[in-house]
């Protein structure tokens, strides 16, 4: 269920090159969740409802939200108003629009999830099996990669993602940015398990003997906090992974040019615009 719970975000939270997705929720999200459930004709029914509703919460009351972060954030550059905690504000401020949007779907998905049956049931959690396998081998693929591949991937990962938002880089920030290789911890493993304990949760609710509103009710809160089963280990790598990566976009902005910060104002400026004109769609 989380997974389709992601899928409704993907296309409500998409800006800039996916209008076209956020105008079109509704046959999207059938085609990606098509891969992991079958729905009857009364659950598609009841889909299309829950996404409508979705949709015009999302528009008046979340949308707005966007467009004021977005202009902060802008501002924030514009005065060169960037520091740690600065950042740690703004990623707070991105996880509360996540975590709004989680819990006010959360609660139709388990209504939906309420009407499975065993064989919908079934193919659900072999689909997402089928993904922890394919991350598992991904990720042993990536370990037998030499450590120079490995550091040339991540390192022109990471050139391209900041020439989409600084436009071109210096010789000194794409220093930076090789010498900053090895400074992430993988947390790759524990992702994949902290997925599966999630999914064995969801699996021992589904065995639960009624679906009734105690059924209902605790599906929901499996799906607004799945947080609860990341282990320790997991979390303390994120936390040194989020702290590394505040000094390494610090350095970056402490390294651009006058040019290029006018070039990042102008790709948020954009998804302002699109925010503003989703806003007032008919």
């Amino acid at each position: 269920m989380k997974k389709i719970i992601v899928l409704v975000a993907v296309f409500l939270l998409a800006g800039c090159s996916t209008k076209f997705a956020y105008k079109n929720l509704d046959w999207l999200v059938y085609w990606y969740v098509d891969d992991y459930i079958e729905m009857t004709n009364a659950q598609e029914q009841q889909f299309d409802q829950y996404i409508a509703q979705w949709q015009q919460w999302h528009v008046e009351t979340e949308l707005p939200k966007y467009q004021a972060h977005l202009e902060e954030l802008a501002n924030d550059i514009a005065q060169q108003n960037i520091s740690v905690d600065r950042m740690g504000y703004h990623q707070e401020k991105a996880r509360d629009h996540w975590e709004r949007l989680r819990e006010h779907i959360s609660p139709g998905i388990a209504d939906i999830a309420a009407t499975m049956d065993e064989e919908q049931i079934t193919y659900f959690f072999a689909a997402l099996e089928k993904e922890n396998v394919k991350d598992e081998e991904e990720r042993l693929e990536r370990l037998a990669l030499s450590d120079d591949k490995r550091k040339d991937r991540w390192v022109d990962r990471n050139f391209d993602n900041l020439k989409n938002w600084l436009g071109r880089l210096s010789d000194e920030q794409k220093s930076y940015i090789e010498n900053s290789y090895g400074n992430m911890q993988s947390n790759s493993e524990n992702w994949v398990k902290y997925k599966r304990d999630y999914q064995q949760a969801l699996r021992l609710q589904f065995a639960a003997p009624e679906r009734d509103e105690v059924f209902k009710n605790e599906m929901t809160a499996l799906l607004i906090n799945p947080e609860q089963f990341r282990s320790e280990q997991m979390l303390a790598t994120s936390a040194h992974n989020e702290r590394a990566t505040k000094e390494y976009l610090l350095t970056i902005f402490s390294l651009s040019t006058e040019k290029q910060r006018a070039h990042l104002i102008k790709e948020i400026n954009d998804l302002r615009d699109d925010v503003v004109e989703l806003s007032s769609r008919d």
